[in-house]
């Protein structure tokens, strides 16, 4: 399927150059170089605090623009996310009362583009996204003992009705796009696909109308958050800790794609056996979908656009530039890298998990989250510490 990822903007902008006005003051005699020293301490002082003032305005300005563009991009991808859980449920609705001319095929496209929509706001871990499980609740992974199948078998092993209401009452597991996913592409049902009739039909109704609920509450959620971000309030100290938050939140999330999402189903972590069930979405084959989508969002709020600089123009005023376009190309890299894979990561673990092009992806990856964790984050002073994505 075609990765529906943002564009990034093709040229970051570069950040301006700082004047320094030079002091040349003579003196001439004993009593004219007493008040010429006077009125050069005088005008040294002024300028340096002038100079100094403006060098703040300019990083807070640019900080603040930075902040900004990252709090209405991240928006943008939440309203879409909430669309497309919307579209995803009315659509189940449509196909489970056998209206209409939606398909079995309709559903899975809309499930796919539903995890594409997730995958471009779930690593973004600070406000409403960590409150009451919303990751777990859309979308339950690592999944290491199978829960969602399990307990998706048992409810529907049952004979109690099905509803929104009642899945409230189940675990987190049952409550979001994993159990749609194992309904809809599960190797059990090859030969029994969901029909209009079935008890999957209620449970799929109902997983979709609670996942869309789910969608729009994080929406509604995130807008009363955006402000923090933009303005580097409540949550930040100022617009540059709401941008740091940004570069802490890539660094612990890159690192996560490269241990949790590549190193451990190929299995550079268990002596080298590929394991396609450790895949994200092994199910429904996006794996790799996922993680571009990710790293797309992420490149996004890097690079900016052509009227704000992103968190990349910024931090040139911070660090050594070069350190700022390292990252840059390293991106471009990983973007290349994961574009010339299929979406499904399960499926090239199944027939080769030596695949030449997923070793260079990863590869990428480890270069660009080396590039945060060992080189821009000691240059800003930054600690991780403990994350969320610790000891799964």
């Amino acid at each position: 399927m075609p990765r529906d990822t943002f564009t990034p903007a093709a040229t970051p902008m570069k950040p301006g150059l700082r004047n320094t006005s030079p002091l040349a003051l003579m003196a001439c005699g004993m009593t004219l170089l007493g008040a010429a020293l006077f009125s050069t301490s005088t005008l040294a002082a002024t300028d340096s605090s002038a100079a100094n003032t403006d060098a703040a305005t300019t990083d807070t300005n640019s900080a603040a623009a930075v902040s900004q563009f990252a709090a209405d991009t991240l928006s943008e991808a939440h309203q879409q996310l909430a669309s497309r859980l919307q579209q995803l449920a009315q659509h189940t609705q449509a196909f489970c009362s056998a209206e209409g001319d939606v398909t079995l095929d309709t559903l899975k496209q809309d499930w796919r583009s539903a995890m594409l929509g997730l995958n471009q706001v779930n690593w973004v871990e600070m406000g409403p996204i960590l409150q009451n499980s919303r990751q777990w609740q859309l979308y339950f992974w690592p999944d290491k003992k199978d829960l969602v199948a399990r307990k998706t078998r048992a409810l529907l092993a049952g004979d109690a009705p099905i509803t929104v209401e009642s899945l409230a009452e189940q675990s987190i597991v049952m409550q979001g796009l994993g159990s749609v996913e194992y309904q809809l592409f599960d190797a059990r049902y090859a030969d029994s696909p969901l029909t209009a009739d079935s008890r999957r039909c209620e449970l799929m109704t109902a997983n979709t109308a609670y996942a869309a609920n789910t969608g729009k509450t994080l929406r509604d959620e995130w807008q009363q958050f955006a402000p923090q971000l933009a303005e580097g309030t409540g949550a930040f100290s100022d617009s540059r800790d709401a941008v740091l938050s940004l570069v802490r939140a890539l660094t612990v999330q890159l690192e996560a794609i490269k241990d949790r999402r590549l190193r451990r189903p190929i299995g550079l972590d268990n002596g080298g056996t590929a394991n396609p069930y450790a895949a994200e979405s092994w199910r429904g084959g996006m794996g790799l979908a996922n993680i571009a989508a990710t790293l797309a969002m992420m490149e996004r709020l890097w690079l900016g656009n052509d009227d704000v600089a992103g968190i990349q123009g910024y931090l040139n005023g911070q660090v050594d530039p070069r350190m700022v376009a390292s990252t840059t190309s390293d991106f471009v890299d990983a973007r290349q890298a994961f574009a010339a894979l299929p979406d499904d990561l399960a499926g090239i673990l199944r027939d080769d998990p030596r695949n030449g092009e997923l070793q260079q992806a990863m590869i990428h990856v480890e270069t660009l989250q080396a590039g945060f964790a060992d080189t821009l984050n000691p240059a800003l002073g930054l600690s991780l510490g403990f994350n969320s994505t610790d000891g799964d």
